[in-house]
């Protein structure tokens, strides 16, 4: 029996025993048993949607919720055992209150997809939930009934991505850098497999982190069927490999670029397609891959010279075999997580443990034929005696050099990050040049001796 039903029961037995007080008489047993109410079942005696729907902090998502038997059912199947990332009312936009009727009727008109259009998922709940309340000021027809429809179609899609299936609470949370979500796509994208979210957790400042920009503002909400942690804004579920870059433009200008003008879009990109004449589309693009991102940093430390050849006339052979040499396909290779989509498996070779948690080793085919890269990943455990839960963190290097940030989920694969541009003969040096204030990375100094030829080899 768990200690709160124990203290009730304390109270009245207490009661009982005290010895005979003249203004005993005067205060009620019953009064006694009332306190019951102040030890009323704690969070862990109801479901995840039932603590959902108690608290007003979270009544706009709950609205959202309700739109879905399906996730309701979830939510509050005692059976289940998962993980739920929930957003309070402060993580919602707020209604506009604007007076012209025309942009009301506007905005009532375009609350959701046409009926049956299950292609957009990646919608952002927080609007998806402003239209949701919109549909409380329009009158009952069937039109706002499809429109409910569309809308929980679109809404159950997006918080499966807020659903881990298993209970992991933050101790357990940290311990790996990916999770597999409630959410699978059904184009065929991830090769069928779930969508991952990432995990990070930083000791200064301290914070736990989804996806890199979504933070966990209150942990380890026990419920009966699982464990909710509460985020400050909605999770997308990620774009594609190449929609991602473009949400830092800054930091990917220079390789976005380049993909486009050697016309390898479709080699780390995913997109709708309609169908001709009336038929159903379909997506189209790379279905599951790895892209090892150069940052524009990493252009603007090659020589000058080689930068202007990259982006010259001359150089587009070049510059697409360097490209394919980044590009890892039918393979989602996370720091803890491989899936292989030629061989249909989940794999990681040579994984040792000991002082690190595990470490293992891969080589992996790019998409340049004939090529393959390293990849050396160990995860270790923090040693620094810091109060709360346990850190981690991992090390994680291609051909060499250092990933990172890393893990970052798309639609079709993971997105790591790199700082130097990979050379295609497997080796690199150590250190930089420096002229005046920049910085050039010393592998790339004899590129005039062997990069054309090799360009211009089938």
């Amino acid at each position: 029996m768990r200690i709160h039903n124990l203290v009730p029961l304390l109270c009245v037995g207490g009661a009982f025993a005290l010895p005979t007080l003249p203004w005993l008489a005067q205060f009620p047993v019953q009064g006694l048993v009332r306190c019951w109410g102040m030890f009323a079942p704690l969070s862990e005696d109801r479901t995840i949607y039932q603590v959902l729907k108690d608290d007003e902090r979270y009544s706009r998502l709950v609205k959202a919720i309700d739109l879905s038997d399906r996730v309701i059912d979830l939510l509050d199947d005692p059976a289940a055992s998962i993980t739920f990332f929930a957003v309070p009312n402060t993580g919602i936009p707020q209604p506009s209150h604007g007076d012209d009727d025309d942009n009301h009727q506007l905005g009532c008109a375009s609350v959701a997809p046409k009926r049956g259009d299950e292609r957009d998922i990646a919608h952002d709940l927080g609007h998806l939930i402003l239209q949701v309340e919109e549909l409380d000021d329009i009158p009952e027809s069937r039109d706002k009934d499809h429109r409910k429809e569309a809308l929980g179609r679109i809404i159950r899609g997006i918080l499966a991505y807020h659903i881990l299936p298993e209970k992991l609470d933050s101790a357990a949370l940290v311990q790996n850098s990916t999770y597999a979500t409630n959410l699978t796509l059904k184009d065929g994208s991830m090769d069928y497999q779930p969508v991952r979210l990432s995990v990070l957790s930083t000791i200064v400042p301290p914070r736990l982190r989804i996806n890199t920009v979504v933070d966990v503002i209150q942990r380890d909400t026990e419920a009966s069927n699982g464990v909710i942690h509460t985020i400050n804004i909605p999770l997308l579920p990620p774009p594609s490999l190449f929609s991602q870059m473009f949400v830092v433009p800054e930091v990917f200008s220079y390789v976005t670029s380049a993909i486009q003008r050697v016309d390898l879009t479709g080699a780390v990109d995913r997109w709708w397609t309609s169908g001709k004449e009336g038929d159903h589309g379909s997506f189209v693009g790379a279905g599951i891959t790895t892209f090892f991102a150069p940052t524009s940093g990493a252009f603007q430390r090659l020589p000058h010279k080689l930068r202007h050849f990259l982006f010259s006339p001359f150089g587009a052979k070049a510059l697409k075999k360097l490209l394919e040499y980044h590009i890892v396909p039918q393979v989602a290779l996370h720091t803890d997580y491989v899936h292989d989509a030629a061989s249909h498996t989940a794999y990681i070779d040579d994984q040792k443990a000991g002082t690190p948690l595990y470490a293992y080793n891969l080589t992996v085919p790019t998409l340049l034929e004939n090529y393959s890269l390293n990849v050396q990943v160990a995860r270790y455990k923090a040693k620094i005696p810091l109060p709360g839960p346990a850190r981690y963190f991992t090390r994680f290097v291609v051909n060499g050099r250092d990933v990172g940030p890393y893990d970052i989920p798309a639609r079709n694969g993971v997105l790591h990050v790199i700082t130097n541009l990979l050379d295609p003969r497997g080796h690199h040096k150590e250190d930089h040049k420096h002229y005046g204030h920049e910085s050039v990375d010393v592998d790339w100094e004899d590129w005039e001796d062997w990069l054309p030829q090799w360009a211009m080899q089938d």
